[in-house]
């Protein structure tokens, strides 16, 4: 079995931002659909702006190193740069936030990082249809559904891996 990194270790054993916002603009939960990990991401949004986010997962170390990284790394950023650009670039990059930190997964443990995704997608996606930004709601519908190829990953041939 490959080893995990020790970002990987290091956000396992000292999660950041493990808890809960009171009074959340954008909350979601995802079950992660290969592996049933549940992730829980809470946001406090001013302006656009994501001031604060903590999450709760009931999984693996590599579920909830993945909520550790990204919450650190979404900070501070306005959601609509963090959705801009090409549909499929634009999750590769999200999904990068996590990845890119964590450094080199096993395979099997691929489909662990997308949860964290789709559960700050839909988070914001709630926030923006609350605030009536119909607009950028309508942008981050189109993104959800994208998420769905980044579990699949770690189920197919080294080869066919998403780059």
């Amino acid at each position: 079995m490959r080893r995990f990194s020790d970002k990987v270790i290091e956000h396992f054993s000292n999660p950041q931002n493990v808890g809960i916002i009171e009074r959340p603009e954008g909350i979601a939960t995802i079950t992660n659909p290969v592996c049933g990990d549940v992730t829980e991401i809470y946001l406090r949004i001013k302006e656009g702006i994501i001031e604060d986010a903590k999450f709760k997962s009931f999984g693996c170390a590599v579920t909830i190193a993945s909520a550790s990284v990204f919450t650190e790394n979404i900070k501070g950023k306005d959601i609509s740069k963090l959705v801009s650009g090409r549909d499929e670039e634009t999750v590769r990059q999200l999904v990068g936030l996590v990845e890119n930190e964590l450094g080199e997964l096993p395979p099997q443990k691929l489909h662990c990082p997308p949860a964290t995704i789709q559960a700050f997608l839909e988070a914001i996606l709630q926030y923006n249809e609350g605030k009536g930004e119909t607009q950028l709601a309508s942008r981050i519908k189109k993104l959800i559904p994208l998420v769905s190829k980044y579990y699949e990953r770690g189920e197919k041939a080294e080869d066919d891996i998403i780059t």
